[in-house]
């Protein structure tokens, strides 16, 4: 486990067979992911690499097959493969539970095919949620349905447990980041437009610091819009099971407005005022806004906080494999308070929580940050999961 050149690092690009759902439904277009389900991978690794450890990331939607943290970790002398699950691209139709079902498909491709002796799981941003969720599945499956009351039997799926897990800017759940990031202020879904001016974060006048009881108020109206959200979407679910129809996809307007984007005395860190998007005004009607396009079973399974089943302060309750959580504070989507929050929902005893000083959320323009945190989670590797004592 020596660093060496990164001009001798290769890409393995992994064609991984899963098991697709056979429920008759169709939630994805592309008839070659239909007829041939394959899941993609990219192992990252050094020439002549050692099987000892090896890292897989994941994340339940977005493309991790060239994710920056993969080769710095090959050239720590640690290979790292890069995870799709089968909603990569197709982030609307997302389901959690089969998004963990596609990540134990992985640890176990890099296990018995790929021939690591031990594996260690790294959530990365929304990876974090998915990691937990599934480890904790892996160790103690309790899940039988989704949300939706679609089968999601982990009991009977031979799942193989990471040997340690790391969460590395990581938020609790994409469920509790829309909570916080919903814009409380609108009272008509079908209405982007029609909005509380009395709860308008983006109002002209409205400056930092923000009243303490107006925030509350706003929070409130946070979690009274998601609500409103569940129950219509409890009440197309019904419609969905009476009239035989798969599935309902649906719009949801202004998702990026947390108070914390414009008053840095909440939850104080190192970021910047901000969103990971830039502008939050902006980003918070734009199209590619969190949770933007969405379908009911998707909803239920993803974006409810009260029914999603991927939720990291519940499941790592049953975690108890060596973890690491690395806060990243200067990260603008991931705060402070969720790695702490995190750290001490932990039911294991080898647990470490790092925070690292003013790294962003992707490390942009942090070159030293990233040998820095990379650096860091070799080390916890090499003493923890290969228990390597100094000389």
């Amino acid at each position: 486990m020596t660093s060496t050149s990164s001009t001798t690092t290769r890409d393995h690009f992994q064609r991984i067979p899963y098991e697709p759902a056979n429920d008759g439904r169709v939630e994805m277009h592309s008839g070659l992911s239909r007829h041939y389900p394959t899941l993609h991978g990219n192992l990252v690794a050094q020439p002549g690499y050692s099987k000892d450890v090896g890292v897989v990331m994941c994340h339940p939607a977005s493309n991790f097959l060239s994710h920056f943290l993969l080769r710095a970790f090959a050239e720590a002398g640690v290979p790292a493969m890069g995870l799709n699950t089968r909603y990569s691209s197709n982030e609307p139709a997302l389901i959690m539970e089969r998004a963990a079902f596609d990540l134990g498909t992985g640890v176990r491709w890099m296990a018995d095919e790929l021939g690591f002796e031990k594996v260690v799981l790294l959530g990365f941003s929304g990876g974090g949620s998915l990691a937990s969720f599934y480890q904790s599945q892996a160790q103690n499956p309790t899940v039988t349905t989704t949300p939706a009351g679609d089968p999601a039997p982990f009991a009977e799926a031979n799942l193989r447990p990471a040997d340690a897990l790391m969460l590395v800017g990581a938020h609790p759940g994409r469920a509790r980041v829309l909570r916080h990031w919903i814009d409380g202020a609108v009272t008509d879904e079908s209405d982007p437009y029609a909005t509380d001016p009395d709860l308008d974060l983006y109002a002209p006048g409205r400056t930092a610091p923000l009243d303490l009881e107006w925030v509350q108020r706003y929070r409130d109206a946070q979690l009274a819009r998601m609500r409103r959200i569940d129950a219509w979407a409890l009440e197309q679910l019904a419609d969905l099971e009476r009239t035989g129809a798969s599935d309902r996809g649906f719009v949801v307007h202004r998702t990026v407005a947390d108070p914390r984007f414009v008053d840095l005395n909440l939850d104080p860190s190192d970021r910047e005022l901000g969103s990971m998007y830039g502008d939050p005004k902006a980003a918070n009607t734009a199209a590619g806004g969190l949770a933007r396009f969405v379908t009911v079973r998707s909803w239920l399974s993803t974006w409810s906080v009260d029914h999603t089943h991927a939720d990291a302060l519940t499941d790592l309750r049953n975690v108890t494999t060596p973890t690491m959580v690395m806060s990243l504070l200067g990260d603008q989507a991931a705060f402070a308070e969720d790695s702490r929050l995190m750290y001490d929902a932990l039911a294991g005893t080898h647990n470490e929580l790092i925070e690292m000083r003013n790294l962003n959320h992707y490390l942009v323009d942090q070159s030293d940050g990233l040998s820095d945190v990379v650096g860091r989670l070799v080390a916890w590797i090499r003493r923890t999961v290969l228990e390597e004592v100094s000389a």
